[in-house]
């Protein structure tokens, strides 16, 4: 959905979709990728108006409002080649899951009475962590976690799961800003 290039420029679909949300509404965007985490505590501490790619959660809930999701995303567990027997959330029992910082996946895994995480800032480093035989599970949104293995030429050594959840890619903002939520959803429709 968005990552940089060789020379470091912002690419993908979420980059070419706000850039024609510009143009046809004639507002500016700034359009800033950063870790995943990070993103979230510029949002909190007030630094963008808009976070885009926002899974909805019960704990988020209180903090944004959300607009019409704009992307289906299955997120499986992937696991190295040697493993055998995981399909559900349960099967990761006395594993340590490779997870992204602040994500959705970890609030979903926690709640299965998984608790053994070790965090990466972003799926890129988690993955190359794996690659390393730093962590051999983890959870990932699988179009990211597809581009980044075969990316990196692994995609051979991990086998991933049924999807343990689907979750869908909002915008949202800070509650109170449902006036920039609405100008934001009317620049998309």
């Amino acid at each position: 959905y968005i990552f940089r290039d060789t020379s470091g420029a912002l690419q993908g679909i979420l980059r070419d979709t706000w850039l024609l949300w510009e143009h046809r509404t004639g507002i500016r965007v700034d359009l800033q990728a950063m870790d995943w985490a990070k993103a979230q505590q510029v949002m909190l501490s007030g630094k963008a108006d808009v976070i885009d790619t926002l899974f909805f959660t019960e704990a988020r809930s209180h903090i944004y409002e959300y607009a019409k999701p704009h992307a289906t995303l299955r997120v499986p567990v992937f696991f190295h080649k040697s493993i055998n027997g995981i399909a559900t959330p349960e099967s990761l029992k006395g594993f340590t899951v490779g997870v992204k910082e602040g994500d959705a996946c970890i609030d979903f895994l926690q709640a299965k009475g998984i608790s053994e995480f070790k965090p990466y800032p972003n799926y890129e480093t988690l993955i190359r962590a794996a690659g390393n035989n730093q962590v051999r599970v983890f959870c990932v949104d699988e179009p990211p976690a597809f581009h980044i293995l075969y990316k990196l030429g692994l995609e051979k050594e991990f086998r991933h799961s049924p999807p343990l959840y689907v979750g869908q890619f909002h915008r949202a903002v800070l509650k109170g800003n449902g006036v920039l939520l609405n100008k934001v959803e009317a620049g998309f429709a």
